[in-house]
């Protein structure tokens, strides 16, 4: 037995497939059934089970793929050792976020960077349920998403810490009827269009919204963010987002946008947190990205 076995059967059990493993560790799926093959003589047991629906670990093999976990992240912690310099740290972080997040992150992405030039940062935009399969699947190492009705199957493999709540408030134009009140309240809603985030949470809260007040006018639905901000802008429609993802936005912070706050709709709040595998290393240059994040998120308009 060796390494690239363990790799291989580490990837399949993260994926519960063999080709989708052979994908992300750019060999051939006849390369890897090989190398299980041959890991299974020598065990004398088999580690998976292979149907139509995908690939298995047996109760066996669940036993030896946990040791091979630890086994893993213990190969990777000696690698470190000699990265205890912060000019020495290398490797890649991958990183996955909502898109109306995206904008806070960029004083923590620029200060990062020049404190750890040798390590590559990979940040796509996704939607907490992409993040979710992403982490599951080993197509990214770390993900800020929603707390909101995980199923505890979907996260059993994962690390998941809260950092924080927002409210969930209503956008308009500064030219809105709305810009000057105090709060709103759901009824007096009904009389405008909207834009929504084209996003799983967001398409939830509006559906929650009309099936309890009953039905508004979407203009759209878009995961492009400043396409919506610009329509708020204009003054055709309104919108609802998480508070703490308007912060910084240039928009907010000229006027042309006014926040209002939403009252007496449940859930008035949304919890944003991180996530990892918990069967990946976590390596020393996600570690100091990770401070990096929370402390913007913790305190946005802190200086670095």
């Amino acid at each position: 037995m060796n390494l690239e076995q363990f790799e291989y059967v580490s990837a399949i059990a993260r994926t519960g497939s063999i080709s989708i493993a052979a994908e992300q560790l750019h060999v051939s799926q006849a390369a890897i059934s090989k190398a299980i093959a041959k890991l299974e003589q020598e065990l004398g047991f088999k580690l998976f089970t292979r149907s139509r629906l995908g690939t298995e670990s047996t109760p066996r093999g669940r036993i030896i793929i946990e040791k091979i976990y630890d086994i893993l992240l213990k190969v990777e912690e000696i690698k470190e050792e000699a990265q205890i310099e912060s000019k020495l740290i290398e490797g890649e972080v991958r990183f996955s976020v909502g898109p109306n997040f995206m904008a806070v992150l960029t004083k923590s992405i620029i200060s990062f960077k020049q404190d750890y030039p040798n390590v590559r940062l990979a940040i796509s935009s996704k939607s907490t349920e992409e993040v979710i399969q992403d982490l599951k699947e080993d197509r990214t190492d770390l993900g800020l998403i929603y707390f909101h009705d995980q199923k505890k199957e979907h996260v059993k493999d994962l690390t998941m810490h809260k950092m924080l709540d927002s409210r969930v408030v209503v956008c308009v134009g500064r030219g809105s009827p709305l810009a000057s009140r105090k709060s709103v309240s759901p009824e007096e809603l009904l009389a405008y269009s909207f834009v929504n985030i084209d996003g799983v949470f967001s398409n939830w809260y509006l559906e929650d919204f009309v099936s309890k007040y009953g039905p508004v006018d979407v203009i759209f639905t878009s995961n492009n963010i400043e396409l919506l901000r610009r329509t708020i802008v204009e003054g055709v429609a309104i919108g609802m987002f998480i508070e703490y993802s308007m912060l910084n936005d240039p928009l907010i912070l000229s006027g042309d946008i006014v926040i209002v706050p939403l009252i007496n709709h449940e859930p008035t709040t949304i919890s944003l947190g991180w996530a990892r595998s918990n069967h990946k290393h976590f390596s020393i240059a996600q570690k100091e990205f990770l401070k990096y994040v929370m402390r913007e998120y913790l305190n946005p308009n802190l200086k670095h």
